[in-house]
């Protein structure tokens, strides 16, 4: 039986797209953290789920992992790594308690997923 988190991870990538028509697409926008990490609260909140608990149990997870093996691993570091600009004070801005509240408010983990999404 295929876990739950794992049949989640892969409709994330399914369901995500492009909400704008096709003639807003420019090839040099430059994405922000700011936008990344609400977007991925909009998609998680659609889906049932606390996406600002969510998003931040991420932040949270994958900045407690010290030695990032893998490429998996590496690309979450750089995604959730901790910003030096106050656009993400929302989500960085947190303590310990924070961060259990985050876990205990979301089911869903990024560090559960399989790397393996195709098998």
């Amino acid at each position: 039986m295929v876990p739950w988190n794992q049949i989640f991870a892969q409709a994330i990538g399914y369901r995500m797209n492009w909400d704008d028509p096709p003639d807003s697409f420019h090839p040099y926008h430059h994405l922000n953290r700011r936008d990344v990490y609400h977007n991925l609260e909009i998609l998680l909140d659609r889906n049932g789920l606390n996406g600002f608990h969510c998003v931040r149990r991420a932040i949270c997870e994958v900045n407690s992992v010290t030695d990032a093996r893998g490429i998996y691993l590496k690309i979450l570091k750089m995604i959730f790594r901790k910003s030096r600009t106050s656009k993400t004070n929302k989500w960085h801005n947190y303590t310990d308690e924070d961060c259990q509240l985050s876990i205990n408010s979301c089911p869903f983990s990024v560090m559960e997923i399989s790397t393996y999404t195709d098998i």
